[in-house]
C-alpha cells in the first residue's frame, strides 16, 4: 500500500487479454488456500479492461467507461454498482412520457382558467368605466360620434379613457382639429396624425382577452404610416335582430347588414339608465370579439367590429353607415363564418360575439356584473339580452 504514494487513492491500471480472460474464467480447486482465494477474488476486478483502485480509507473503487464506483463487501464478495440498462432506460422515459400527457391537460387548464379570469375582469374594468361615466354625464356613452365637420369622429372607447385610468391619454387626444378624430391611418387616406402619433403601441390591457391571439395592433403597414393602434376584442352591443329600430344598413356603400338603436351603446347619441326598461342587470353593453371567424375555405380571418380601422374608430357621415366598435347582434354566440350575413366587408355591422374560450362567450351587463354565457343559450335569449326595451324576460340562469 505504501507504494501507492501519499494521496488516499492510487490507480491500478489492469489490461484484459486472453490469458487473463482465461485465468479468470478458472474455477479455483477446492483445496486452494486463502492466499489464492484471495488473489482470485481481486483479479474479478480486472476483467475487460476495467481499472480497479483501493484505497485505505474507502475501500475499493473500480471505474468503467470513465465513471468511478465504489466496490462494496457483502459476506466477504465484492460487487461493483452499475448504470442503467438500455430496456431500464426506455421504461423510465415511457413512464415520464405518460406523466407528462396525463398532467399536460390539467396544466392547460389551470392556464386557461386564469386567462378567462383575467378576461372577466378586463370586462369588469370596462363596466365600472361605463357607471362612472354615466353618474357624471346623466347617461351612457355613445356608440360613435361624427365630428362637427360630419368626418370620422370616435369610439365610446375614447369616451371612457378618464373613467379607467387613462386620463393623461384622453386629455391629449384631438377631437376638433383635424376633420377625422377616430381615423388614425395613413396620411394619403387624412388619417389623424396627431392622435396616430399619441396612441403608437400604446397598449391598453383592459382591452384585450389574454386568451386571444388575435393581433392586438392593427394598420401596421406602410400605407398608413404603421400606425400601430391597439385593436380592442371586446365590442359595444347597438341591439338586435327583433328590435323594432334595426333596420338595413344603407346600401350606398361599405358591407351589407343590419343596424339598430335597440341597444345602449349606439351610434351618434347616448342612453340613459331610465331608457333600460328590461333592467340593467338583464341587458348587455359589451360583449366579446376574442376568437378568429373561417372563411369558406378554413382560412382564419378577424372579425372584430372595429374593422382593421382600431379602437378609435368611429362614424361618418359619408352614407355608408358604418357602426365601428359596435354590433348589432344577428348570429348565436361563437358563430365564425367570415361569409355570414353583416359580417364580410369594410364594415359588417353583424360581426358575432365570440372567443378563444371553450364553450361559450363573456358579456358584460349594463349593472356592471359579467356572465359567461354557452355558446347553446338560444338565440331568443340572446337577442333579448341585446335589446335594451323588448320587454321580455330573460330567464335567471341564462
Amino acid at each position: 500500500m505504501k507504494d501507492w504514494g501519499r494521496r488516499h487513492l492510487a490507480r491500478l491500471k489492469v489490461h484484459s487479454t486472453p490469458a487473463n480472460r482465461l485465468q479468470h474464467n478458472q474455477r479455483l480447486p477446492k483445496d486452494a488456500s486463502a492466499k489464492d482465494k484471495k488473489n482470485k477474488k481481486e483479479s474479478l476486478l480486472n476483467k475487460k479492461g476495467v481499472c480497479a483502485m483501493p484505497s485505505r480509507k474507502l475501500g475499493w473503487w473500480m471505474r468503467g467507461k470513465g465513471i468511478w464506483f465504489r466496490l462494496r463487501t457483502a459476506d466477504g464478495l465484492l460487487a461493483a454498482l452499475h448504470g442503467f440498462t438500455l430496456v431500464e432506460l426506455l421504461v423510465v422515459i415511457a413512464i415520464i412520457g405518460i406523466l407528462i400527457a396525463l398532467l399536460l391537460p390539467a396544466v392547460q387548464a389551470a392556464r386557461e382558467a386564469a386567462r378567462r379570469a383575467q378576461c372577466s375582469n378586463n370586462l369588469k374594468q370596462i363596466g365600472l368605466a361605463l357607471l362612472n361615466y354615466e353618474n357624471h354625464i346623466r347617461m351612457l356613452p355613445p356608440g360613435g360620434l361624427t365630428t362637427a365637420v360630419g368626418g370620422y369622429g370616435h369610439s365610446w372607447w375614447v369616451r371612457i379613457l378618464p373613467y379607467i385610468e387613462q386620463t393623461a391619454i384622453y386629455e391629449k387626444f384631438d377631437q376638433t382639429k383635424y376633420r377625422y378624430t377616430g381615423w388614425v391611418g395613413g396620411d394619403s387616406y387624412g388619417g389623424n396624425v396627431h392622435n396616430r402619433d399619441l396612441l403608437r403601441n400604446v397598449y391598453f390591457a383592459f382591452m384585450y382577452c389574454p386568451s386571444s391571439n388575435l393581433p392586438p395592433f392593427v394598420l401596421t403597414n406602410d400605407e398608413h404610416n404603421r400606425a400601430n393602434v391597439m385593436s380592442a376584442t371586446y365590442t359595444g352591443v347597438s341591439g338586435a335582430l327583433d328590435h323594432p329600430s334595426t333596420r338595413d344598413k344603407g346600401p350606398s356603400g361599405g358591407a351589407y347588414g343590419k343596424i339598430s338603436w335597440g341597444g345602449v351603446l349606439v351610434m351618434h347619441r347616448g342612453v340613459a339608465l331610465q331608457e333600460i326598461t328590461d333592467g340593467t342587470s338583464n341587458t348587455m353593453a359589451v360583449a366579446e370579439q376574442s376568437g378568429w371567424c373561417l372563411t369558406a375555405t378554413g382560412q382564419k380571418s378577424d372579425c372584430r367590429s372595429d374593422c382593421w380601422h382600431g379602437f378609435p374608430m368611429g362614424p361618418g357621415n359619408d352614407g355608408w353607415e358604418r357602426a365601428f366598435n359596435t354590433t348589432c347582434v344577428i348570429h348565436p354566440v361563437n358563430q365564425r363564418s367570415a361569409e355570414a350575413l353583416g359580417v364580410p366587408g369594410n364594415c359588417g355591422p353583424n360581426r358575432p360575439i365570440q372567443s378563444a374560450h371553450p364553450g361559450g362567450a363573456h358579456i358584460l351587463l349594463c349593472d356592471g356584473s359579467v356572465r359567461f354565457i354557452s355558446e347553446s343559450i338560444p338565440i331568443q335569449t340572446l337577442y333579448n339580452l341585446a335589446n335594451k326595451d323588448d320587454g321580455r324576460v330573460v330567464p335567471a340562469d341564462f
